[in-house]
């Protein structure tokens, strides 16, 4: 014991005071624990005695019968069921009042109208069974009155419509909509949009093939464009070389925004292009580039 005191003593001032305080800790931790169950003990519960006597004097005044079930509906609809009347009736012009004279609860009511409001249309007799509220025997108790007319004259209204217009077999590329194109094989609505803003930015196609630029077709897919689409050239809209501006160069596909500065220096160098070919000395240009740009462009 002295020879542990001798050590203690011998420690810094600060360690003996934390060994002091870790001491003190370990003591009030152990001391909680203890008296933990006596403080946590559960008092017994008192009931209160007055309500005590009030509830056993309702019990005594309001016997339970025991032929009944006990989980029956708290709700009496003996007086609403009387008063059932059953009479013929169209689904889709009856109006609330006679459908709760029909039987039908408030909440199948509701449903039925909402589905009217939004445009739906009882067709046949089995369709009021798409009603999950309604109950089958309701359902089967109302089917001899349920009368639909026929829906002959759905079918007029529809017949006055008219009828889509058949594709025709030649389709001119530079001119059409995308409502024609979609209707080809192999084009959906995104893709026939995609036709159209591409031509708006070309000024319109020079051939075919231009249309795998957009989405790279199956050989077979294009080889079907091909015999349905045609080209009118006329139909294209043309660059002016000498007064095209910068945003009108840039905007195109095939020229870009360096390629457009070039050509606008060179026309400013030149004075004003006397032939397109001249466009073959504009720093940048290459063969590739020319080819596929010349045609887009007139001197006038």
């Amino acid at each position: 014991m002295r020879r542990w005191w001798n050590s203690y003593t011998n420690l810094p001032y600060q360690e003996r005071w934390g060994i002091v305080a870790l001491l003190c800790i370990c003591v009030a931790l152990i001391s909680i624990y203890l008296a933990l169950p006596w403080v946590l003990k559960e008092k017994p519960f008192e009931i209160d005695q007055p309500l005590q006597q009030a509830f056993q004097g309702y019990v005594s005044s309001h016997p339970v019968n025991d032929d009944q079930p006990y989980t029956r509906n708290i709700f009496d609809d003996s007086s609403f069921k009387s008063k059932v009347t059953l009479f013929t009736f169209d689904p889709n012009t009856l109006d609330s009042e006679g459908f709760l004279r029909l039987g039908l609860r408030h909440k199948t009511v509701r449903m039925l109208l909402n589905w009217r409001r939004k445009g739906k249309h009882f067709y046949q007799k089995e369709d009021l069974k798409q009603l999950y509220t309604l109950e089958e025997e309701v359902y089967k108790r109302l089917e001899p009155y349920i009368i639909i007319p026929s829906s002959n004259r759905f079918e007029r209204s529809f017949s006055n419509f008219p009828k889509e217009a058949p594709l025709p077999e030649h389709i001119e590329l530079n001119t059409t909509d995308s409502a024609t194109i979609v209707r080809l094989n192999g084009i959906g609505p995104t893709l026939a949009h995609k036709i159209i803003e591409r031509r708006k930015a070309l000024g319109g196609y020079l051939k075919i093939e231009q249309l795998n630029e957009i989405f790279r077709f199956s050989d077979t897919t294009l080889a079907m464009l091909k015999t349905r689409f045609t080209i009118n050239p006329l139909a294209i809209k043309r660059l002016k070389l000498n007064t095209a501006t910068f945003n009108d160069l840039k905007a195109h596909p095939y020229i870009g925004e360096k390629m457009a500065q070039h050509i606008i220096l060179y026309r400013e160098g030149l004075g004003r292009y006397s032939e397109i070919e001249q466009l073959r000395q504009v720093p940048l240009m290459n063969e590739e580039i020319y080819r596929k740009i010349a045609p887009y462009f007139v001197l006038e």
